[in-house]
């Protein structure tokens, strides 16, 4: 099938593009532990998160409107009206948080405020870009400009923090400035200056947009209250230091969640171009069977190979942490498929389901983590992150029906659950010997359930 080509070639350009520099910086992980404390880093990964809650808040979500808007465009012209009327919404919101949060921080007398302004700005212009550039079909070119961006923050965070010590705002700073320079060379080299003209302000389609794009806010955020308040949460309720160590635990559910985002930004594109296909349930169902298969084995393969890896890429204090990674993975897997479901309402411009879903596990997160949390610690965030995905996987699994039955294989589903006793009671045996064994059966697990897609892949290259 021809979307299937595209959809292999897109998630293959973009894991080309960000693979290196992502291995890169998960494996600088020895030097930030080594490095920073537990509470810089806990400081750190407050202040991404306090941004991801502001930046679709901000920005409208123009970015989700103006790429799914784009594939429909048929002419510059019509590009140009979308992507005019999404960045003027963009500055309005930008010029609006600078007016509210700025006599907020000051007041209050936070004393990273203007690097959690700067963050949030410069994370909105990084996610409009990488959409438009999507949205013009230039997937090449948001391959590179990921790939320029996070060369400038990785270089920029050695030389920042190994170098000159500057710790969270050497951090901090390296991230700004990879954004801004990346997205300033793009401006400059694919003129996108063209596609911008304030004449072109159309009130009817800003609405239209706004339609589609409103209902997203809450999902995105709801979202973020599933898997990222948990860092509010514990900087309040614990320490800054058990925020660092639950910090690190995330990083490797993170590692899983991005080699599902190369696959996910691909997905939103074909799932909405493959929509007046008479293949189109047999593209979702082939698409919806390997992508199963393929992102649980992921979640057996790193939690049978935690015990060895830690060992290399972690310092002592942060040990602890590695505790939490299979349930964090496991919670991700549901969120991926979740997400997966959601690349279909998206085609279909249905955003509604998605923000209902979401918003009522959240509140499942929220409330569950209060009860529990002071009698199991770490261990309470990482189980209620896990219920709350598990809802909403659940609810868009049951409404997804209205646009396509997906085939599901009982007997497949019944076989994983089994796996995944059995991988996860070898993981914390705590013996090296059993946990050796869980890498084995991990292995052969993978190569077993991803046979075909591996072929298929082989194939493919071995025809280039």
């Amino acid at each position: 099938m021809k979307e299937t080509n595209r959809l292999l070639k897109n998630t293959g350009i973009i894991a080309i593009g960000n693979l290196s520099t992502k291995a890169i910086s998960f494996f600088l992980l020895p030097l930030y532990t080594a490095i920073l404390s537990t509470h810089e880093y806990g400081v750190i990964d407050y202040i991404i998160t306090l941004s991801m809650f502001c930046v679709p808040c901000i920005s409208f979500l123009m970015d989700e409107a103006i790429f799914r808007f784009l594939i429909d465009c048929k002419n510059k012209e019509e590009k140009s009206v979308m992507i005019s009327n999404s960045f003027i919404m963009v500055f309005i919101g930008v010029v609006a948080f600078l007016v509210i949060i700025y006599p907020i921080l000051n007041y209050i007398k936070y004393e990273y405020t203007w690097y959690l302004i700067l963050f949030v700005i410069s994370d909105i212009i990084a996610t409009m870009i990488s959409a438009l550039l999507r949205g013009i079909g230039r997937t090449d070119a948001f391959a590179v400009y990921n790939f320029i961006s996070s060369t400038i923050q990785i270089s920029l965070n050695v030389i920042f923090i190994a170098v000159f010590y500057w710790g969270i705002e050497g951090m901090l700073s390296a991230m700004i400035i990879g954004r801004v320079v990346a997205t300033f060379v793009y401006i400059i080299c694919l003129k996108l200056w063209q596609y911008v003209d304030l004449k072109k302000i159309n009130i009817p389609k800003i609405k239209e947009m706004l339609k589609y794009a409103i209902p997203l806010i809450p999902n995105r955020v709801s979202w973020l209250i599933i898997n990222l308040s948990s860092r509010i949460v514990i900087m309040n309720i614990m320490t800054s230091g058990a925020l660092g160590i639950y910090a690190i635990s995330s990083k490797f559910a993170n590692l899983m969640d991005m080699i599902y985002g190369f696959f996910y930004q691909s997905w939103k594109e074909s799932s909405a171009r493959v929509l007046q296909s008479n293949d189109r349930d047999d593209f979702y169902n082939l698409v919806y069977k390997y992508l199963k298969s393929f992102m649980y084995s992921i979640v057996l393969l790193i939690t049978s190979f935690m015990p060895i890896v830690f060992k290399f890429l972690i310092a002592d204090t942060y040990l602890e942490a590695i505790l939490y990674v299979p349930i964090l993975l496991l919670a991700t897997y549901f969120s991926n498929i979740s997400g997966f479901y959601g690349g279909i309402f998206t085609a279909y411009k249905d955003t509604k389901i998605m923000g209902t879903s979401t918003i009522v596990a959240a509140l499942i997160n929220l409330v569950l983590m209060f009860i529990i949390i002071k009698f199991w610690g770490l261990y309470a965030v990482a189980i209620s992150a896990l219920i709350a995905n598990i809802v909403v996987y659940q609810y868009r699994k049951i409404k997804v029906k209205k646009y396509v039955i997906l085939i599901e294989n009982r007997k497949k589903i019944i076989f994983d659950w089994i796996m995944t006793g059995i991988i996860f009671l070898l993981f914390y045996s705590m013996n090296i010997n059993l946990q050796m064994i869980g890498i084995l059966i991990s292995i052969i697990y993978f190569v077993s359930m991803n046979y075909e897609i591996l072929k298929l892949m082989k194939n493919k290259l071995a025809n280039r």
